[in-house]
């Protein structure tokens, strides 16, 4: 009889308990149906198996059924607090990419949105930015024939720096504890990232610094092996 040690008995192995690609793929192929339980329980899934499958395993995994970008964007909705409320299902627009956009907008005007009924199961993605494009302060306000800059409120400041955190801390836990992913985020969304977390000296002098970065590799791609 095989005897174990009361640590080797009592305390598994923590990899005996991750589950194989063939789950993953299994139940991503039974969660087709495009409503907002189906897309919450996709994304949730994805972000079980981003944690449980090298990183290999979990790209070849999600390309069975749709590219990695639009996977990142699913996981990103499942860990939103507002979205994946129960509460707001019915009121939700049964759309990922829509969904996604709503991602974008402070968590005070979802609820706002939602309460009010601008938020619902026909809203689109033009919708969400008008949303957006108000929030980022280009309406303007005439007072007398001059133009009156809109400066936001304490309180709206601090709404705004809730919402900021709330959101690096989904990014940190869709990304693996990265603030960008260099493969699926935009130019804009990685320069605003970088802007946000360093100051306006290292900003400019990153600038600088990475072109000739890409000349140096050229360079060193193009001499011949001594």
């Amino acid at each position: 009889m095989l005897n174990l040690s009361a640590h080797e008995s009592d305390v598994p192995s923590a990899l005996s308990n991750r589950r194989g690609w063939e789950y993953f793929d299994e139940k991503l192929a039974e969660l087709r149906v495009n409503d907002i339980e189906n897309i919450i329980a996709r994304g949730r899934l994805l972000i079980e198996a981003n944690d449980e499958l090298e990183r290999g395993s979990y790209e070849a995994t999600v390309k069975r059924h749709f590219d990695l970008s639009y996977a990142r964007k699913l996981r990103i909705i499942a860990a939103h607090p507002v979205l994946s409320n129960r509460s707001h299902a019915n009121a939700l627009p049964p759309r990922p990419e829509t969904l996604y956009q709503l991602t974008k907008l402070p968590a005070a005007m979802l609820l706002q949105k939602l309460a009010d009924g601008s938020i619902n199961p026909k809203t689109e993605r033009k919708d969400v930015a008008v949303w957006r494009k108000g929030e980022q302060g280009d309406e303007v306000v005439t007072v007398d024939g001059k133009t009156i800059e809109h400066k936001p409120s304490l309180s709206e400041q601090l709404k705004a720096a809730r919402t900021e955190i709330e959101a690096l801390k989904a990014k940190l836990k869709t990304a693996s504890g990265a603030l960008f992913d260099l493969k699926a985020d935009s130019v804009k969304e990685i320069a605003e990232v970088i802007a946000a977390n360093i100051h306006e000296g290292k900003a400019a002098a990153l600038a600088k610094a990475i072109p000739e970065a890409v000349k140096a590799r050229k360079r060193k791609q193009q001499t011949p092996a001594g």
